[in-house]
């Protein structure tokens, strides 16, 4: 597949990404406690980062298989919105996700992740 690859320094991206890491658990409790005042009952951080970072890592899947153009047109829709965008309940942790490291970390390799994946499908839709 890779000799054949159309646009091997981007896949080449694509594989060193490393998106199985464990759920950042310890940050996001710490940033419920941290900002209890503004999250709402009904929120489920953990639940929603956990669907937006899955939706990223199936993305990935599709293309390290081969099979990019199988890649849902709703997913990829949904690969062009950031966390905070998808969910704005959330913005108000944006300027603070940096105190939080291990939820940062998993956080820019995800947002890495998402745009990459984006300019992939973009070049390989339109047939460079």
């Amino acid at each position: 597949m890779v000799s054949r690859e159309k646009m091997p320094n981007i896949l080449k991206q694509l594989l060193q990404l490393d998106l199985l890491t464990p759920f950042p658990y310890n940050d996001t409790s710490k940033l419920r406690a941290d900002f209890k005042e503004h999250f709402l009952e009904d929120d489920c951080i953990n639940g929603d980062l956990n669907t937006y970072w899955m939706t990223i890592s199936g993305s990935l899947s599709y293309i390290l298989r081969g099979y990019p153009k199988e890649d849902p047109q709703s997913q990829i829709e949904w690969l062009g919105w950031s966390f905070f965008d998808r969910y704005k309940q959330y913005r108000f942790l944006e300027p603070h996700i940096h105190n939080y490291p291990v939820f940062y970390e998993e956080y820019c390799n995800h947002e890495k992740a998402r745009i990459v994946i984006l300019c992939y499908l973009f070049l390989e839709s339109s047939n460079c």
